[in-house]
């Protein structure tokens, strides 16, 4: 029925988000409300098809955007080689298109992150993840400060089912699926860590969340040694 309100549901979806037709309307976020807008817009400048379009606002206040069919998993996963690599390969292309964001230069960083591209986050189409979605936690800053979050989401680092031989080659997938220069992974490997602590103190103490990226990191730490190295310098340039 034209006009029909649909929820939507699955991965980290929040409340009140509806389909109709062919968009998408979903409540204004809180905080920056022109930055998630402003990016999607000059996303659609810089011809990045990874994303959805900002179509403008409703009559009820809600945010416009076009729909982007597709699945959207509900967790992580165990994903294949080339799962990993479509879906580096998609972060890499939103960085470089970012790169000239006016935020991205006022405050001189390297990008805008998007700060939570994992599974969840991501429009699966064919098998293959196409699109990523939910830019509230947008911020400029350093690739690998995303990159080492995705790899923590994607590679579900810190699941005991893997081994660190087998975590430490698919590193190498995801770091080859970005186009990172030789020895990216161990770089990767430090920022997911980095990553896994700080959401660790940043969660609530003693939370689900907070206990389950406190063992991930643990994990990381033990299985990864070898990977890991004394700083994060940046090795994109």
């Amino acid at each position: 029925m034209p006009g029909e309100e649909i929820p939507l549901t699955g991965g980290r979806v929040i409340a009140d988000i509806v389909r109709i037709g062919d968009t998408v309307r979903r409540p204004v976020p809180s905080g920056d409300r022109s930055l998630a807008r402003d990016l999607l817009i000059h996303l659609e400048k810089r011809h990045f098809i990874g994303a959805p379009r900002y179509l403008g606002i409703d009559d009820k206040g809600r945010e416009i955007l076009t729909y982007l069919p597709g699945d959207v998993p509900v967790d992580l996963a165990n994903f294949d080689d080339r799962r990993i690599s479509a879906a580096a390969a998609l972060l890499r292309r939103f960085h470089d298109a970012t790169m000239d964001f006016p935020l991205v230069r006022e405050q001189d960083a390297e990008v805008m992150c998007h700060n939570d591209f994992g599974p969840p986050n991501t429009v699966f189409r064919h098998g293959l993840p196409c699109a990523m979605i939910d830019f509230d936690t947008l911020a400029p800053g350093e690739r690998l400060w995303d990159t080492g979050y995705s790899a923590f989401m994607w590679l579900d680092l810190g699941n005991p089912d893997y081994t660190g031989e087998e975590q430490a080659r698919r590193l190498g997938v995801f770091a080859g699926g970005y186009g990172s220069r030789h020895g990216a992974a161990a770089q990767i490997a430090t920022f997911a860590l980095a990553r896994q602590t700080d959401l660790a103190a940043s969660a609530e103490a003693g939370c689900q969340q907070a206990l389950w990226a406190d063992a991930c990191a643990s994990w990381t730490r033990d299985n990864l040694a070898g990977l890991l190295l004394p700083d994060g310098s940046s090795v994109y340039r």
